[in-house]
């Protein structure tokens, strides 16, 4: 194909997944990639490990942040370095079907669409180290307008990975950085500026859900960033689509009864 597809992958403090993910991704059947790993100022060993991946494989490209700066920014510094056509983000403690990238970009191709999504599997990390690996909810394969990936996105959740997205897609759009939950507003909107976004029926990637993540840990102050996102995005959708506004609504809603209710 000819094409190349910048991975972008954060790490910090994933020292026990890291090899797992990044073996994963070398392992590609789609070859023409660059695989930019930012180590945000991880204190473990996951910056000694992502050096000698580096040295055995020149697509691997290692960015070494003088200070944590979180996903965001971790992110966007990826964005910023990419030279592919395409992007794709992952995160450090997940892995990746063997045929992720092509299923995904000969996808795009075959839609004529500016993003497509794989089915992503959820698998829970058990304290003995197992594996439980989730059954998912099956639909045919569709192709959506950005209305309808809109409002898929502000009834339900989304990722910003195991999607490939066109490049140019980010010239005007980054990650909002000091907040976790991020991925939404920044999908929202780069999903708003499309014509097409594809879903398939197919496991591409696979979530790694810990019992110390952001997602599985005590209730913060710091999860209150759920609520200014979607209070982000319901002002987005006000001036951009205010067709969406019930839908807005309705997710700046959910978020402030979820916050509520584990208050403690």
């Amino acid at each position: 194909m000819g094409e190349k597809i910048s991975v972008i992958i954060p790490v910090y403090k994933v020292e026990a997944y890291l090899a797992e993910c990044l073996d994963s991704v070398v392992s590609q059947t789609y070859r023409d990639m660059e695989i930019i790993l930012v180590d945000d100022a991880s204190p473990d060993g996951c910056g000694a490990i992502c050096d000698r991946y580096a040295e055995k494989d020149s697509r691997i490209r290692v960015i070494h942040r003088s200070r944590n700066g979180g996903l965001a920014a971790a992110r966007n510094t990826g964005i910023e370095t990419a030279t592919g056509e395409y992007l794709f983000f992952a995160d450090s403690d997940d892995w990746l079907a063997a045929d992720t990238l092509q299923c995904l970009l000969e996808n795009m191709k075959a839609y004529e669409a500016d993003c497509c999504a794989g089915a992503c599997v959820t698998v829970l990390q058990n304290e003995d180290g197992t594996l439980d690996y989730r059954p998912r909810e099956h639909v045919p394969d569709r192709c959506e307008t950005a209305h309808d990936a809109m409002k898929r996105l502000l009834m339900r959740e989304s990722s910003a990975c195991n999607r490939l997205y066109r490049r140019e897609a980010f010239q005007s759009i980054r990650f909002p950085e000091g907040r976790i939950n991020e991925d939404e507003p920044a999908v929202l909107r780069l999903y708003a500026q499309m014509e097409r976004i594809v879903f398939l029926d197919r496991d591409t990637y696979f979530y790694r859900k810990r019992a110390n993540s952001i997602t599985t840990s005590a209730f913060s102050v710091k999860m209150v960033d759920c609520v200014y996102n979607s209070r982000d995005n319901l002002d987005f959708v006000t001036e951009k689509a205010p067709e969406l506004i019930p839908a807005a609504q309705y997710k700046y809603c959910k978020t402030l009864l979820w916050c509520y209710v584990n208050l403690r």
